[in-house]
C-alpha cells in the first residue's frame, strides 16, 4: 500500500526512511567519537579542585553540599563524568526514537522536519 502524496512533491525522490536512518546513525557515531575524544581530553585535565577547564576559565567552583569544600577528583570523574555521560545517554536514546519517526509519517519527516516545514530529498538538484 503506498502512501498518498503531495502533488508538488512528484518527481522528487524523498530519502527512504532506511537511508535517513543511516544518515542518523552516521551523525551520531561521528558525534560520538569526537565528544569522547573530547571527553578524554577534559577527563585527563580535570583536577580534584572541584573544576574543569570551563569551570576554571569562569571562575566556578563545584563544591559537595556537606564539606562544603571543592569536590573530589573521584566524585568529579565518576558522579559528575561518568553517571551523567550515561544519564545524557539515556535521554538521547529516547528522543533519538523520535528519528525513526519517518517510517510511518506519509511524507517520511520526523518531528523536526515537521516544525522546520520540510522534506529530506535524495540527489536533489535545484532548479530539476
Amino acid at each position: 500500500m503506498s502512501k498518498p502524496i503531495d502533488q508538488k512533491l512528484v518527481g522528487l525522490h524523498l530519502a527512504s526512511p532506511w537511508v535517513r536512518l543511516g544518515a542518523y546513525l552516521l551523525e551520531t557515531i561521528l558525534i560520538t567519537v569526537t565528544l569522547g575524544i573530547g571527553w578524554i581530553v577534559w577527563a585527563l585535565v580535570i583536577s580534584g579542585n572541584g573544576q574543569t577547564p570551563a569551570k576554571k576559565i569562569m571562575d566556578l567552583t563545584v563544591i559537595d553540599k556537606i564539606s562544603l569544600q571543592p569536590l573530589s577528583l573521584g566524585k568529579m570523574f565518576w558522579l559528575r563524568g561518568v553517571l551523567g555521560y550515561f544519564a545524557t545517554i539515556i535521554v538521547t536514546i529516547t528522543l533519538g526514537l523520535l528519528s525513526l519517526m519517518p517510517f510511518w509519517d506519509r511524507h517520511n519527516q520526523n518531528l523536526w522536519d515537521k516544525f522546520s516545514s520540510s522534506y529530506v530529498l535524495r540527489n536533489y538538484l535545484p532548479g530539476n
